[in-house]
């Protein structure tokens, strides 16, 4: 996953903060909606580099956790006001509690159901009675489409970014499948050209609600509906399932 690695630098250009705001105005919304004007502080699980973070913290007294140094770097001088430790959302342990946690789109690398479940119970474990959960689910079986290969351009001074993704399940019977993406860098007329693997998990919103109730949660079932997820290339609107988990 070199876009956490060597190609970090390239995150800001290809997905900027500014197209969090729509979505991270929506997460506060069900965060308050389920948990009241009590909400204070917050967990974010897989920050990476932390644009949504740019967002939400204006509302929370902000605590951030990632696996890569790369993304935490870019997130620390986007975000100084915000506190970001450097763990794995499966087994991270703080020993502190949250009014609120968030798992967003890093959730998509649980590749099995057991790592999802430990990331939920990550959530569990550091949330108070009461707390809210927030998470969604970005890809699943009857959404996802074979060999999607969608196309963006991106500029930043004098580079161009030409932004390849392709997602192709070899196997659809397991519970991951292959995201390609290449990078077309032109400079002054010069190319080069990068490439990247990503390995992601796909499961059934049904496991998902399963998992969450194994660790404890009581699942309420939304949906938000967006024109543009933030690592999304399509311009058109989709329907996601959100889920919201209650500590019992």
């Amino acid at each position: 996953m070199r876009l956490y690695k060597d190609l970090s630098w390239l995150w800001p250009i290809i997905s900027p903060p500014e197209t969090y705001i729509f979505e991270g105005d929506l997460l506060i919304q069900k965060i308050k909606e389920y948990g009241g004007n009590d909400i204070k502080t917050a967990l974010n699980l897989g920050c990476g580099g932390g644009h949504l973070d740019w967002v939400i913290k204006k509302a929370f007294d902000l605590t951030s956790i990632d696996i890569s140094r790369d993304m935490m770097n870019l997130a620390t001088k986007l975000n100084p006001e915000v506190e970001y430790i450097f763990g794995d959302m499966r087994s991270a342990r703080l020993g502190r509690l949250f009014d609120t946690v968030v798992l967003h789109d890093a959730v998509i690398h649980m590749t099995t159901i057991d790592d999802l479940t430990l990331a939920f119970r990550t959530a569990y474990e550091h949330l108070r009675p009461g707390g809210v959960f927030v998470t969604y689910v970005e890809e699943w079986p009857e959404h996802f489409i074979q060999n999607r290969t969608e196309t963006s351009l991106h500029k930043k001074d004098d580079l161009e970014v030409t932004f390849i993704e392709n997602n192709y399940d070899p196997d659809p019977t397991d519970t991951n499948y292959e995201c390609t993406f290449v990078y077309l860098l032109r400079q002054k007329g010069k190319l080069d050209i990068q490439m990247d693997k990503m390995i992601l998990g796909i499961f059934p919103v049904e496991f998902w609600i399963g998992a969450m109730r194994k660790v404890g949660f009581e699942v309420h079932e939304s949906n938000m509906t967006l024109s543009k997820l933030p690592d999304s290339l399509s311009s058109e609107k989709e329907t996601y399932p959100m889920l919201i988990g209650i500590k019992k």
